[in-house]
C-alpha cells in the first residue's frame, strides 16, 4: 500500500482536538459520512486502484470482534464470470455484475479449529453462540469496509442474498468446510450517488431504561408518508404506506427455509 492511500484513513485534524462546548451540535468526520450515506446500485467502470482496494480491507480489519477471534475472512472477486455467477445466485442483481469489485464476507472458523489443533484442545465450534460470533464478526467488518468506502468517495451496497444459494456460492468461491458467505458487498464508484434515505425516529427505536412501545403507531404512519415521498423523490412512487405495506409483505412469506441445513452442510450446524 503507498503513502498516499495510508494518508487517506488519517482521522481529520478536528479529530484530534475535540470541541469542547458541549452545548455545540457535536460534528465530525465519521457522523457525516453516516448521516450522508447511501445503497449504491448503479455503478460507473471505473476501475477501483488497488491502493484503495487496500486500505478498504485493512480499515475492515480494525473493527471490534469477539475476544479478538477474527472469525472472518473477506474473498475479493474482479473477475466478469464470477461476478455474472454471483449475480446470478443472488437473484440476478445486475449491480454485482457492474461493480468493479465485490467482496465477499464469510463468517470462517478454519483459523480457530487450527488454533484448537496446534494447541491439542477440542474445537467445538458447532454451538449457535459460535456461528452467531463468526456471522458477527463478519458484519461488522463489512460495516467497517463500508464506511471506509464511503470515507475514499466510493459506494457499496450490501447482498443479503448471497445466503439464498449458499451451498452453490461455497462452491463457487472454493470455500472449505467452516466457511460461509455472510453477505457480499459491491464496491465502486456511483454513477449518481443516492440521497440518504430517511429512517425511523428515534422515539420508536431508541428506548431509555426500559422498553416503550407509546406512541409507536403513529410515529410509524408519520413514516410510512416520509419514506414514499422520499421514493417519489426518486422517481419510484410507491402506496403511501411504503415501509408497513412493504414490511408486512416480507414479513408474510417464509424464505430460506433450507438455509439450517446448507449451513450444516457447510461446517455450521448451529446447534
Amino acid at each position: 500500500m503507498n503513502d498516499s492511500s495510508k494518508a487517506t484513513l488519517q482521522a481529520p485534524a478536528s479529530a484530534a482536538s475535540p470541541k469542547t462546548n458541549l452545548a455545540e451540535t457535536p460534528d465530525s468526520e465519521v457522523l457525516r459520512l453516516l448521516n450522508q450515506r447511501g445503497s449504491v446500485r448503479d455503478y460507473l467502470p471505473d476501475p477501483v486502484p488497488e491502493a484503495m482496494v487496500e486500505a478498504i480491507i485493512a480499515a475492515g480489519q480494525r473493527v471490534p470482534t469477539s475476544s479478538n477471534v477474527q472469525a472472518y475472512s473477506i474473498i475479493v472477486v474482479r473477475t466478469p464470470e464470477t461476478k455474472a455467477r454471483l449475480a446470478e445466485l443472488a437473484g440476478n442483481q445486475q449491480h454485482v455484475i457492474d461493480c468493479p469489485v465485490f467482496f465477499a464476507l464469510c463468517a470462517d472458523q478454519t483459523r480457530a479449529e487450527y488454533a484448537a489443533h496446534l494447541h491439542g484442545t477440542e474445537f467445538i465450534g458447532h454451538t449457535l453462540e459460535k456461528g452467531l460470533v463468526a456471522t458477527i464478526d463478519a458484519a461488522l467488518v463489512g460495516m467497517g469496509m463500508s464506511l471506509a468506502a464511503d470515507s475514499l468517495g466510493l459506494g457499496t451496497v450490501m447482498i443479503g442474498a448471497m445466503r439464498n444459494k449458499p451451498l452453490e456460492v461455497a462452491r463457487l468461491l472454493g470455500l472449505p468446510p467452516r466457511v460461509f458467505v455472510v453477505f457480499g458487498l459491491c464496491l465502486g464508484r456511483a454513477r449518481n450517488p443516492p440521497l440518504p434515505k430517511p429512517r425511523q425516529p428515534a422515539a420508536v427505536v431508541v428506548h431509555q431504561e426500559t422498553y416503550g412501545s407509546t406512541g409507536m403507531e403513529a410515529a410509524l404512519e408519520d413514516y410510512d408518508r416520509e419514506l414514499a415521498a422520499y421514493y417519489t423523490g426518486q422517481g419510484r412512487p410507491t402506496p403511501e404506506r411504503s415501509w408497513s405495506k412493504t414490511t408486512a409483505d416480507k414479513y408474510a412469506q417464509a424464505v430460506r427455509m433450507t438455509l439450517r441445513q446448507e449451513l450444516a452442510q457447510l461446517g455450521f450446524p448451529l446447534e
